[in-house]
């Protein structure tokens, strides 16, 4: 697919586009392991035959268990939260600075710089914050009315027949799954609009529907493809290494986030480029 291609080409001549979305996969998974080792050891010794007794006592006195875990422990807890919170934060950073690099690439020809990371972030950060509330307000609206919906069915089908509503619940769940996956895969053109475009959220998410009609399929081909490639080749290279300390995550997150970052430039790429033929087709129609 000739977008794929493209992708691929243009992060192979830009490796600094995959910089910020790498660190924002590394730095939290350093820290995790760092907190997952202390509060482990922490376990293995609170659980111990020494301090506790056999199992049968570990289990009688679970709620004890669980108190001196947390006591002991809450440190590392509320570490936990800070990378939680610390990851997302970064992920605001790097999600607006790669695509607005990318833009940078493919509009204005200038090559990708590390420099470019802020600039690209105060350009965008508003966007991309409005972007992620709109998504998941749309995303809840979208459950609480599927949740109606089940709820009108299942009630008027038992009335009638109890059969017959599970059968039309089953068949309302799979249409469901379907809707929201294919929701999902338009969504991913949302961004997008909004910073090539240089649109507001409610446009921006006009536009993605409306590209979604000419780009559907070569989306979900392209998508779908990079995400099993490189599921392929992470469960090699993870068969191969195997587990390395500290050092795992150096590796372990090189190809999640070259697809990653592959995947937001295939989706610049291929809303770019089905304008053309969407002025064609609105025009012959």
């Amino acid at each position: 697919m000739e977008q794929v291609k493209k992708a691929f080409g243009i992060l192979r001549g830009n490796w600094v586009l995959a910089l910020p979305v790498y660190l924002t996969r590394l730095i939290p998974a350093l820290l995790s392991i760092y907190i997952f080792t202390e509060i482990s050891t922490e376990l293995i010794s609170i659980l111990s035959v020494e301090e506790i007794g056999e199992t049968q006592h570990v289990l009688e006195n679970y709620e004890q268990v669980t108190r001196e875990f947390f006591q002991a422990n809450r440190e590392y807890i509320l570490a936990s939260i800070i990378v939680a919170a610390l990851g997302l934060l970064m992920n605001f950073i790097a999600v607006p600075a790669t695509f607005g690099m990318i833009k940078e690439s493919l509009e204005e020809g200038e090559k990708p710089d590390f420099s470019r990371v802020f600039p690209n972030v105060g350009r965008y950060f508003g966007k991309y914050l409005m972007y992620r509330i709109g998504k998941l307000a749309l995303w809840i609206f979208i459950f609480l009315l599927g949740f109606i919906v089940f709820a009108l069915v299942a009630f008027i089908g038992s009335r009638v027949d109890e059969g017959m509503a599970v059968l039309l619940v089953m068949l309302l769940g799979l249409a469901f799954i379907l809707m929201a996956a294919v929701l999902h895969l338009i969504l991913k053109l949302w961004f997008p609009a909004m910073v090539l475009g240089e649109l507001g959220v409610f446009d921006g998410l006009r536009e993605a529907f409306r590209k979604s009609k000419v780009c559907f399929w070569p989306l979900f081909a392209g998508f779908l493809g990079i995400r099993m490639a490189a599921w392929i080749v992470n469960m090699f290279v993870n068969m191969v290494i195997g587990d390395l300390g500290y050092l795992s995550p150096f590796l372990d997150n090189i190809i999640p986030t070259l697809a990653t970052v592959t995947l937001l430039i295939f989706y610049m790429l291929i809303y770019r480029e089905t304008e053309k033929e969407l002025v064609n087709i609105e025009e012959s129609g």
